[in-house]
């Protein structure tokens, strides 16, 4: 006896006039990837505007389907942008930046975030290749990974406060450190009086001016 089966693209299985219908218990690969979302969140402080943009290419490039931007300071205490990522993300998704200090100022609250992101099982991710996942099959490797990046976070966030100092002080014309200047005339007034046969003290009891300076002051003069 012999038995025509037909298939449909319903997934139908038909046998003369009997119907059986099923369901895959498990979505394929290619359907999970097309609900996963990849967000991405740059930032970067009022001068480096290029540097955003820079980003965002990068976020681009990676297949993010949303990226959310902001030009703000690292110690700011609200990140409007940041916090609009992290309400977009669901089970699943991930979130994208170029490097931590991006996201976070101090270890405490990336670590905060990390076991957040964790606990609803969304995967972070950098562009240099540190990642976090709730199904990481080397658990050890992976708290390894996440210590030695908080140590770059450490060092990248130490290194932008200095860049916004320095902003700072040169938007408000405050020194910005180095070595403290004097105007030529005190420098003509230094000079003269060692050459007179003062000493050092005495032309800084005479001017006020710091023996560190006075130093300088001579040692540039003789050199000329």
């Amino acid at each position: 006896m012999f038995f025509f089966i037909e298939f449909d693209t319903v997934k139908n299985i038909s046998l003369k006039n009997l119907t059986f219908q099923f369901k895959r218990k498990r979505s394929l690969l290619s359907e999970k990837n097309k609900k996963k979302k990849s967000i991405g969140y740059a930032r970067a402080i009022d001068s480096e505007i290029s540097y955003l943009d820079e980003q965002i290419k990068y976020l681009k490039d990676e297949g993010c389907n949303i990226i959310f931007t902001e030009l703000l300071s690292l110690d700011a205490e609200i990140k409007p942008e940041f916090n609009k990522a992290l309400k977009a993300l669901s089970k699943g998704d991930e979130l994208v930046i170029t490097k931590l200090d991006r996201a976070f100022s101090s270890r405490n609250e990336c670590i905060r975030i990390i076991n957040k992101l964790l606990n609803q099982d969304v995967q972070l991710r950098t562009l240099s290749g540190f990642f976090t996942s709730k199904n990481s099959p080397n658990p050890s490797s992976l708290i390894f990974n996440i210590l030695c990046e908080l140590d770059n976070l450490d060092n990248e966030c130490l290194r932008e406060r200095k860049k916004e100092n320095v902003l700072k002080r040169r938007l408000t014309g405050n020194n910005l450190g180095g070595r403290p200047k004097i105007s030529p005339l005190k420098e003509s007034l230094v000079i003269r009086l060692r050459d007179e046969g003062h000493s050092y003290r005495s032309i800084r009891t005479q001017t006020g001016i710091a023996l560190s300076t006075i130093r300088r002051v001579i040692l540039e003069g003789e050199g000329k």
